[in-house]
C-alpha cells in the first residue's frame, strides 16, 4: 500500500532536508549528543511563528486518492496522519515505528473471521485490529471514527472513478480483500496478455467451437484495436493506419478487423491467430517473430459483482478498525503498509465529485477550499503558482508541544537568485545550496547536509513505434529510433562522466550506479541497506565488469575497493559502442546515412538551474563524444522545458525523447515492492519497454529457473508462480514473498532483476539524492545531523528563537542583510 511517487530531482534538493515524520524511509545511527532543546517560548500568548520558505514547483492534487507526483505532498504530508508513523528514538539518534492516528499496535483477530472474507482455518496475520486514537479530528473538531475510514476506502475504490491510487489496496505486501474485485465491480475486462499472464498459444486450451480460453477458463482474443500497456496506451490496428505496408504484411488486415467487435477484440481461434501472426511477422521491416504473438492477445476477466461489504476494511465499532488481507503479514511491514492515509473528509468530497460524458472528476485536495486537515496544519490560503499558506491546526491530536511555528507561508519563487536574496533579506527561512553556492557556502555554520532515498537518472522509453511517429513529426532526415538500440543507450551511459556532471549541475550529489541508492534499507528490522548487502554489491560488480578484477593478487583487494573504483565513465568503449550502434542502425534500416539524430529532452523547469545547466551539460558532453566516431556531426538535441509536472507522461507518450535528474520515492524501506516502478508499465518511465518479453534465469536451491522478469517479481511479492527449468522440470506454485520469510532467496531475486533492468540502459543512475541548504538564524532543527526518515525534524521539531516581531527587529537591526557565510 506504498505510494510510489514519480520524483524530479529539483524537487528532491528542496525537500529532502525536511522529511516529513509519516514518509517511508531510513536512517543511520547518529551521535546522541546531536538533540537540541527548544528555547524558551515567549511569554507573550499571542506571539506568533512564521516559518517562511520558497518552492521551484507548485503542488496542483493533494488529493489522496488522485496525488500522482511529490510536489503534491508539500501539501498533502501536512494535511493527514497514518495509522503509524516514523518518529525520532528517545535520544534521537535513530528512529520507531510508532502507533500514530492508531492507538496501539496492531493485534492479530484472523481467529474471529475464520469462513469470513476467503479465510480458511489454520490461517494466521491475515485479520487484524487496529485500535483507532479516539483524539483524531479534522480541523472543525468533528471526530474521525473507524467509519470514516471505511467510507474513504469505499470512494477510493469507487468503480466509477477508478482512482489512480487505488491500486495501493491490491498490490505489493499488503492485500485488502476484495479490493481489487470491488473496484472492477462487475465489470468485464479485457486484459493485456503480454503484461499480465504471457500465455502462448501452446498455454491456452481449445475449446469445441474452436475459441481459445486461459486455463483458468477465461476466454482469449486478438487485440485488433484494443490499447495496450506495453505500447504506451497505442494498439495494432493505429500500428496498421500509421506505418501501413511499410512495416506489416496487410494481406488479411481487413479480415481481421471485420471481426473486431465493439471492445477492438476478435475471437482467438487458429485462424485469426494465423492472421495475426501474418500480419506482424510478414514484413521483415517489423522485426517480430511468431514468439512475439503473445503481446497482441487480450484474455477476458469478468469480475464479480460485490457490495463493498464484502471488501476487507471493516468498522468493528467506532474506534476498531480491521482489515482483512489476502496474503499474511506482520511486524513492522504491515505497519510501513500502513504510513499513508486515504481518509478524506467525505460530505465535502462527495459533493465536488461529479460525472462528465461518462468521465469520473473530483477537485478534492486542490484549493484551500476544498482541502480539510486531521494533521498538524490547515491550509488557510492557496494561490497558484504564487503563495500558500499553512496555520497550525489546533485540534491535531498529536500537537504535545510540538509544531511550534504557528504559520508555514511557501511561496512559488523559481528562480535561485531571488530566493537567496530573499533569504538574505530574512524573508526565508531555508535556501537550498546550488552549483553557484557552494564555493561560498558550502563551510557555513548554517549548512546542512543530508542523502535521501532516491536514485536520479537519465530515462528514455526506447518503444519503436513512439519513437517512429515522434520522428515523422520530427521532419525530413531526422532520426530518433537508433534510441531503440540498447547498444546505443549503452554508449550514452559509458559516455556520460557523472562525476563532472555533478560538479557542473548539482555538487552535493554523488554519482550513483545502481537503482536504489545507499539509503534504501532491505532488512528494516536489522537496519540493513540494499547496497550494503553482498548480493547488490555483486550487482554492481557484474554490471560494471569488475567482478573479475578482485581477490588475491589482482586488480582490486576485495568486491568493496572495486566497487569504489566505478566512475560509469569509459570514453573508449562509449566511442566503440557509438559506431556499433550506427552501423546496427543502418543495418536494420533504422537509419539512413544522410540522417540526423535529434534527441529531444525534456525540462520539467525552465528556469531551475539543475536542469538548465544540466541540458547544457549534456548537449556539450555527447558532442565532444562522439567526435572520431561515426556520430560525429549526427548527433543533435533540442529540449521542451513546458512539460512541468508532466514530465513522466512526456517521456511516455513520445512528447520527449529523454529525461534527466528524475526517480522514484515512496518505498525506501522496501526496495521488493519498489521494483514495480521499473518494470511495470502503470508506472515505468519507459511504458513502452515490455518487461514480459525479457527472460530472466535464477538459481532456485541448486536449479537454474527461466521466466520472464514480471514473473520473478510475482514470484518476490509472495504471488504463486510456476517456473519452468531448462530441462522442462516445472516448480509450481514457487513463491519467496514476506509470508514465507525467506529473505536470502527474495534478495537474491530482487539483485537479479536489478542487473536485468540495468542491462537495459532505459533507466541509466546518474546521481544521488544529496542536497545542502542553508538553515536560517531564526529557527533551531531537531537534530544537528540528519537521521532518515525523519530528518532534521522538519515542523514537528523545529523551534524558532525569535517571534515574529523579535525577527522583524532583529533583521532590521542587520540593515536587511544576514551574513551566512
Amino acid at each position: 500500500m506504498k505510494k510510489l511517487i514519480a520524483l524530479l530531482l529539483v524537487l528532491a534538493m528542496a525537500l529532502s532536508l525536511a522529511a516529513c515524520g509519516n514518509k517511508p524511509a531510513e536512517t543511520p545511527a547518529t551521535d546522541a549528543s546531536a538533540a537540541t532543546e527548544a528555547p524558551a517560548a515567549s511569554a507573550d500568548p499571542d506571539a506568533t511563528y512564521t516559518y517562511n520558505k520558497a518552492v521551484q514547483v507548485f503542488p496542483t492534487n493533494w488529493n489522496p486518492h488522485t496525488n500522482q507526483t511529490n510536489d503534491d505532498s508539500t501539501i498533502l504530508d501536512y494535511v493527514v496522519a497514518g495509522l503509524y508513523r516514523f518518529d525520532y528514538n528517545e535520544d534521537r539518534t535513530s528512529y520507531v515505528l510508532r502507533p500514530h492516528a492508531a492507538a496501539a499496535e496492531p493485534e492479530d483477530v484472523t481467529a474471529e473471521y475464520i469462513g469470513q472474507y476467503g479465510l480458511e482455518e489454520g490461517a494466521v496475520n491475515q485479520a487484524w485490529l487496529i485500535k483507532l486514537n479516539e483524539n483524531v479530528k479534522w480541523e472543525d473538531g468533528t471526530p474521525i471514527t473507524a467509519t470514516d475510514y471505511v467510507e474513504s476506502y469505499k470512494r477510493l475504490l469507487d468503480p466509477v472513478a477508478m482512482n489512480y491510487r487505488a491500486d495501493g489496496t491490491y498490490t505489493g505486501n499488503m492485500v485488502i480483500h476484495n479490493a481489487q474485485n470491488y473496484l472492477y465491480n462487475g465489470k468485464t475486462e479485457y486484459l493485456d496478455n503480454g503484461v499480465n499472464a504471457a500465455y502462448t498459444l501452446a498455454d491456452l486450451t481449445k475449446n469445441d467451437d474452436g475459441t481459445y480460453s486461459t486455463p483458468d477458463g477465461e476466454a482469449c482474443y486478438v487485440a485488433v484495436d484494443m490499447a495496450l500497456d506495453w505500447t504506451s496506451g497505442d494498439t495494432l490496428k493505429n500500428y496498421i493506419e500509421n506505418y501501413g505496408e511499410q512495416y506489416f504484411k496487410l494481406d488479411r488486415w481487413e479480415e481481421l478487423a471485420a471481426l473486431a467487435d465493439a471492445n477492438g477484440v476478435a475471437p482467438l481461434t487458429d485462424d485469426t491467430y494465423a492472421m495475426l501472426v501474418d500480419i506482424i511477422t510478414g514484413n521483415p521491416a517489423w522485426g517480430e517473430t511468431e514468439a512475439d504473438a503473445f503481446n497482441y492477445l487480450a484474455y477476458e476477466k469478468v469480475f464479480p459483482e460485490m457490495s463493498f461489504d464484502e471488501v476487507g476494511v471493516i468498522a468493528k465499532s467506532d474506534y476498531e478498525l480491521v482489515y482483512v488481507i489476502d496474503k499474511p503479514l506482520d511486524g513492522f511491514y504491515l505497519k510501513y503498509a500502513l504510513t499513508d492515509s486515504y481518509v478524506v473528509k467525505t460530505d465535502l468530497y462527495d459533493s465536488l465529485a461529479k460525472v462528465t460524458d461518462g468521465v469520473y472528476s473530483n477537485t478534492y485536495g486542490t484549493s484551500a477550499e476544498t482541502t480539510v486537515s486531521f494533521g498538524p496544519y490547515k491550509l488557510t490560503s492557496f494561490q497558484a503558482d504564487k503563495q500558500f499558506v499553512f496555520e497550525r491546526n489546533e485540534n491535531y491530536f498529536d500537537l504535545d508541544g510540538k509544531y511550534q511555528a504557528t504559520s508555514v507561508v511557501t511561496d512559488y519563487v523559481p528562480e535561485a537568485a531571488t530566493r537567496l536574496e530573499l533569504f538574505q533579506q530574512g524573508k526565508l527561512d531555508v535556501y537550498s545550496l546550488g552549483a553557484d553556492d557552494m564555493e561560498t557556502y558550502s563551510l557555513s555554520d548554517y549548512t546542512y547536509y543530508a542523502t535521501g532515498d532516491s536514485t536520479f537518472a537519465m530515462a528514455f522509453n526506447p518503444g519503436k513505434a513512439g519513437l517512429e511517429e515522434a520522428q515523422k513529426n520530427a521532419g525530413d532526415n531526422i532520426n530518433k529510433t537508433i534510441l531503440t538500440l540498447p547498444t546505443f543507450r549503452q554508449a550514452m551511459s559509458l559516455a556520460m562522466d557523472r562525476k563532472n556532471f555533478c560538479l557542473a549541475t548539482s555538487p552535493t550529489n554523488t554519482p550513483a550506479f545502481g537503482l536504489f541508492s545507499t539509503q534504501i534499507i532491505s532488512d528494516p528490522d536489522n537496519g540493513v541497506t540494499y547496497r550494503s548487502t553482498d548480493v547488490s554489491k555483486e550487482v554492481l560488480a557484474k554490471f560494471w565488469g569488475v567482478s573479475e578484477d578482485y581477490g588475491e593478487g589482482k586488480l582490486y583487494a576485495d568486491i568493496d575497493e572495486a566497487i569504489n573504483s566505478i566512475t560509469g565513465y569509459n570514453l573508449a568503449k562509449a566511442q566503440e559502442m557509438f559506431d556499433i550502434a550506427y552501423d546496427e542502425a543502418i543495418a536494420q534500416k533504422l537509419m539512413d546515412e544522410d540522417d540526423v539524430i535529434e534527441i529531444k529532452i525534456g525540462l520539467p523547469s525552465a528556469t531551475s538551474k539543475f536542469y538548465t545547466n544540466g541540458y547544457e551539460y549534456i548537449v556539450n558532453n555527447y558532442t565532444e563524444a562522439v567526435k572520431g566516431t561515426k556520430l560525429e556531426g549526427k548527433l543533435t538535441f533540442s529540449k521542451d522545458d513546458t512539460i512541468g509536472n508532466a514530465f513522466s507522461d512526456a517521456l511516455k507518450n513520445n512528447q520527449v525523447d529523454m529525461l534527466f535528474g528524475v526517480g522514484w520515492t515512496g518505498s525506501a524501506m522496501d526496495p521488493f515492492g519498489l521494483m514495480e516502478a521499473y518494470i511495470m508499465p502503470n508506472y515505468q518511465y519507459d511504458g513502452a519497454f515490455d518487461y514480459t518479453k525479457i527472460d530472466l534465469t535464477i538459481n532456485i536451491d541448486g536449479v537454474d529457473y527461466t521466466a520472464p522478469v514480471t514473473d520473478w517479481y510475482s514470484v518476490m511479492m509472495g504471488e504463486p508462480t510456476d517456473l519452468t527449468a531448462a530441462d522442462g522440470t516445472v516448480l509450481e506454485g514457487y513463491k519467496c514473498g514476506y509470508p514465507e520469510k525467506d529473505p536470502e532467496t527474495r534478495l537474491h531475486i530482487l539483485g537479479a532483476m536489478e542487473g536485468a533492468v540495468l542491462l537495459n540502459f532505459n533507466f541509466i543512475p546518474l546521481m544521488d539524492n544529496s542536497a545542502a541548504q542553508l538553515k536560517g538564524q531564526q529557527v533551531e532543527y531537531g537534530t544537528e545531523d540528519y537521521i532518515f526518515p525523519i530528518g532534521f525534524g522538519d515542523y514537528e521539531y523545529i523551534t524558532f528563537n525569535y517571534t515574529d516581531a523579535e525577527w522583524d527587529e532583529y533583521v532590521a537591526s542587520n540593515n536587511n542583510s544576514l551574513d551566512y557565510t
